[in-house]
């Protein structure tokens, strides 16, 4: 998650993003993505939710 908000705010002060294609951003998610890397990132979240929230089960 850090490395993505340093990429949108290095790409926010180069001046206006560019849009990319759908078969580009596939590419490049199928490069630096896994879905375990995405729950090792999300669990710290889920773990707070889940506190916070004790009737999320009901």
């Amino acid at each position: 998650m850090e490395r993505s908000s340093q990429a949108q705010l290095l790409a926010m002060a180069a001046g206006t993003p560019k849009t990319i294609d759908a078969g580009t951003a596939r590419m490049v998610r199928s490069q630096i993505s896994r879905a375990l890397a995405g729950w090792f990132q999300f669990r710290p979240l889920w773990e707070q939710i889940t506190v916070e929230q004790p009737d999320l089960y009901r």
